[in-house]
């Protein structure tokens, strides 16, 4: 199949809910003094924003996979967890424009998301399994802050085969 990125809309309940994670793990992050991730901006106001994208980004793959129901368990970060099961990664970015970047550490076994926000709006461009992502075409250094796989969106596969995976599972609301 081809690519075919999916626009998402979020209900006022899920909106809210997203918001109030972001904001949660905000604050968690500043209690347990955590610094953001991948040497992103540690000005409050950027990091507060990848904290909001973030749970945004999960929420909209839970909402469209049907796996609300196990959105937000984890109530401080731990690396190397995933954000919905059976082994989902949700990765969100600021911009339409940008493609899915997996990190050297990031787990093969898993299967990442991407997930674009941009003037308010809400892109699920598709899925790789991390194994696939992470093939020597797709290694780079000096483009992101460390070295990296960059997976260009058109490689990524519909959403529509992972939900029937998912749905296979037996793991829905």
């Amino acid at each position: 199949m081809e690519y075919e990125p999916i626009k998402f809309e979020f209900t006022e309940e899920e909106r809210r809910l997203a918001a109030d994670e972001g904001y949660r793990r905000h604050r968690v992050d500043m209690e347990i003094g955590a610094k953001p991730r991948d040497g992103a901006p540690e000005e409050e106001k950027e990091s507060i924003k990848l904290d909001l994208y973030g749970a945004a980004g999960e929420m909209a793959v839970a909402s469209y996979l049907g796996l609300k129901k196990f959105l937000y368990e984890e109530v401080t970060p731990r690396r190397g967890s995933y954000d919905l099961p059976p082994n989902i990664d949700v990765k969100a970015a600021m911009q339409h424009r940008f493609n899915l970047i997996l990190k050297v550490e990031d787990n093969p076994d898993f299967i990442y998301v991407l997930v674009t926000f941009q003037n308010k709006e809400c892109i699920i461009h598709g899925w790789i399994e991390g194994k696939m992502g992470k093939k020597e075409y797709n290694y780079t250094e000096g483009i992101t802050r460390r070295p990296s796989y960059i997976v260009q969106k058109g490689l990524l596969r519909p959403m529509v085969e992972l939900k029937e995976i998912i749905e296979s599972l037996n793991l829905g609301n």
